[in-house]
C-alpha cells in the first residue's frame, strides 16, 4: 500500500466494468440465461482457479498458522453483528419477525463477488487469501445461527449444513492448502493455466454486479425505511465497530485492513434465496443488495482512507 493511486486505478477499472455490465443488460445484449452462466463461471470455475493459483504460489505453512485467526474472527464478528442488530431493530419497534429478517440481511457481507476483488486491488494476493478465510468463517454463521434465526420464526426446514458450507471456492481453498501441506510439486504449466483462468474473475464479477444493478429501480427504494436502516447497519455501523474492535487486539495491520474492508461490503448476494427457502420473503434482501451496492460508492472510500 505504498500509494493510493494504484488502488484508485483498480477502483476506476471496477467502475468501468460495472458500467459495462449495466449497459449490456439495459441494451438487451445479455439475457437471463447468459447472466446465470456468468455467475456460475465466476463462482464455480474462475474464482476457484484464482484461489488455487494464489495459494500455490504465495502460501506456506507459517502463513496457514497465522491465518487461522481469520475465520475465528469472522465467526465472532458475524455472530456479534446479529445480536447487536437484533437489539437495534427492537429499539426501532420492529416486530420479532421483522427484526430477525433485518438482522439476517444486515449481518452478512458479500465477500466473494465484491469483497475479494477489492481486497486484491488494495492488498494483493494476501488480501484474496484472507478474504476466503474470512468468508469461510462467515458461512459457518450463515448456515448455523443465521438459518436457525430464520427457522425459528418461519416454517421448519432441514438444513444440509456441510453441503452449504463447502461451496466451490471453499473446496478450492481446502484443496490448495492440502497441496501446500503435502508438498506436492505443481507443474508450472498447470499454474499458468490456472492463473489465466483466474484472471477473468474480477472482470466477470464486476460485470455481473452491473447486470444486477440494471434490473433494479432505485426510485422504488426511496420510501422504504428498512432499506435505509439496513444500509446504515451494513455499510457504516458494522465496519466502524469492526475497525474499532480489531484495534483492541494485537492483529497485524494487514488483517485489520482486510477484515474492515470486508465488513464494509454490501449485503450477501444469496440472502434472498436463503430467506425464501426458510419461509421468509426475499424482497427486503433483494432491494438491500441493490441499495448497498449503490451506497457503497460513497461509504467505501471512507474506509479505504482509514486503512491505507
Amino acid at each position: 500500500m505504498e500509494s493510493i493511486y494504484p488502488i484508485l486505478e483498480q477502483l476506476l477499472l471496477m467502475a468501468v466494468l460495472i458500467s459495462l455490465g449495466f449497459y449490456l443488460k439495459r441494451s438487451g445484449k445479455i439475457n437471463q440465461a447468459a447472466e446465470k452462466g456468468i455467475a456460475e463461471l465466476t463462482i464455480d470455475i474462475a474464482f476457484p482457479a484464482l484461489i488455487f493459483t494464489n495459494i500455490v504460489k504465495d502460501f506456506n505453512l507459517n502463513l496457514l498458522k497465522r491465518y487461522l485467526i481469520i475465520p475465528l474472527s469472522s465467526f465472532i464478528i458475524t455472530a456479534s453483528s446479529i445480536l447487536i442488530i437484533l437489539l437495534i431493530a427492537k429499539l426501532f419497534r420492529y416486530s420479532k419477525n421483522e427484526s430477525k429478517e433485518i438482522a439476517f440481511v444486515s449481518s452478512f457481507s458479500n465477500n466473494i463477488f465484491v469483497g475479494a476483488p477489492i481486497a486484491i486491488a488494495i492488498f494483493g494476493a494476501q488480501g484474496l487469501i484472507i478474504a476466503i478465510f474470512y468468508d469461510f468463517g462467515m458461512h459457518l454463521v450463515v448456515w448455523s445461527l443465521g438459518v436457525w434465526l430464520l427457522n425459528s420464526s418461519g416454517q421448519k426446514k432441514k438444513i444440509n449444513f456441510f453441503k452449504n458450507i463447502f461451496s466451490a471456492p471453499i473446496v478450492a481453498l481446502l484443496f490448495s492448502i492440502a497441496v501446500v501441506i503435502l508438498g506436492v510439486e505443481v507443474p508450472q504449466t498447470l499454474i499458468n493455466i490456472s492463473e489465466n483462468i483466474g484472471n477473468i474473475t474480477v472482470p466477470l464479477a464486476m460485470i455481473f454486479i452491473g447486470l444486477k444493478l440494471a434490473q433494479s429501480r432505485f426510485k422504488d427504494l426511496l420510501g422504504n425505511k428498512k432499506i435505509y436502516l439496513v444500509s446504515f447497519l451494513r455499510l457504516l455501523l458494522i465496519p466502524i465497530l469492526v475497525y474499532l474492535g480489531t484495534g483492541l487486539f494485537a492483529l497485524p495491520e494487514l488483517y485489520r485492513g482486510v477484515i474492515t474492508i470486508l465488513a464494509s461490503m454490501p449485503v450477501f448476494a444469496t440472502s434472498p434465496v436463503i430467506m425464501q427457502k426458510y419461509g421468509h420473503k426475499g424482497d427486503l434482501a433483494s432491494e438491500a443488495i441493490f441499495a448497498t451496492i449503490v451506497f457503497m460508492i460513497f461509504t467505501l472510500p471512507f474506509f479505504i482512507f482509514m486503512i491505507v
